[in-house]
């Protein structure tokens, strides 16, 4: 028998789904540092009735969102760290160091 549940069953259907849509939200932010550009540019979407040439700069942030982890993905992984992809904690610290290295390049 599996004995890894922690909790006890929902007594409600309604209950059930709340814990299925919290958890489901936790992974999908674990595992996709891009989630606010995704959800930005679905936003744009609904708000400009589908059309895409609206919502160009939604879809280009978010590009560029998913390159800049995937580079940080595979840094970590030649570097040997574990996990490849940054826990949620580190993640604004990531960034952060990159735009000051982004700002002090564009000095020069």
């Amino acid at each position: 028998m599996f004995s890894g549940v922690v909790r006890e069953p929902s007594k409600t259907e309604e209950e059930r789904l709340r814990f299925i849509e919290r958890t489901t939200k936790l992974l999908h932010d674990e595992k996709n540092p891009c989630t606010k550009e995704h959800n930005q540019s679905y936003k744009c979407l609904e708000d400009n009735d589908y059309d895409r040439n609206m919502c160009a700069w939604y879809f280009e942030n978010y590009k560029r969102c998913k390159e800049f982890w995937n580079d940080i993905r595979v840094q970590r992984r030649r570097a040997g760290i574990v996990p490849n992809l940054p826990p949620l904690e580190e993640r604004e610290e990531i960034k952060r160091q990159h735009m000051e290295r982004m700002r002090s390049e564009a000095n020069k």
